[in-house]
């Protein structure tokens, strides 16, 4: 039941290799400076979508075991509400305050500054998702749909590649940072 969530602490990796990778292509050392920053960022989001998961999985498994299916459907309408809610607040700081999260790693007048501040709000699209991708995973495992909480992981994991590939092709500095939010 557990290698959904196996697979989804792989995309976080593979989110920052690849990432890595292309950044240094189109952006070099400094590229990679600034999509670090976006990285060390990321296991927050990650954090943020697994422990509401994690806090919702023993009561829908419990409903789903003892058949309480309108239980199950309130639990899901919280757990989504909290993640939204999460979500918005971090989308928020990402987008309005890019200077203050970049300037706790560089200095933000530094080229790896710049590129982060001006990446961050691109990036931030994609929290939202990412942090629902997250729950709605463990929702699938807590009824034990193991297929469809796999499928999830593994499309984020498997998009990611072209996602970074051909989003800088057609949108150029700004495609890089959205391949994470077009993948979720």
């Amino acid at each position: 039941i557990g290698s959904a969530s196996l697979l989804g602490e792989m995309t976080l990796a593979v989110l920052t290799f690849v990432g890595n990778i292309t950044f240094m292509y189109y952006l070099g050392d400094e590229g990679v400076g600034a999509f670090g920053i976006a990285c060390y960022y990321s296991p927050f989001f990650f954090m943020i979508g697994n422990a509401i998961a994690q806090s919702a999985q023993p009561i829908i498994s419990y409903d789903f075991g003892t058949k309480r299916h309108h239980r199950i459907n309130q639990a899901l309408r919280l757990v989504l509400t909290t993640a939204s809610g999460f979500a918005t607040t971090v989308i928020i700081g990402f987008v309005f305050f890019p200077e203050t999260l970049t300037s706790l790693f560089v200095v933000p007048q530094s080229t790896a500054g710049k590129l982060a501040i001006e990446g961050f709000p691109y990036y931030a699209t994609g929290i939202l998702f990412y942090i629902i991708n997250i729950v709605l995973t463990g929702y699938y495992q807590s009824l034990e749909n193991i297929p469809r909480a796999t499928t999830i992981v593994v499309l984020r994991t498997i998009l990611l590649v072209p996602s970074f590939i051909l989003l800088p092709f057609w949108l150029n500095t700004s495609g890089i940072w959205l391949a994470m939010p077009v993948t979720e």
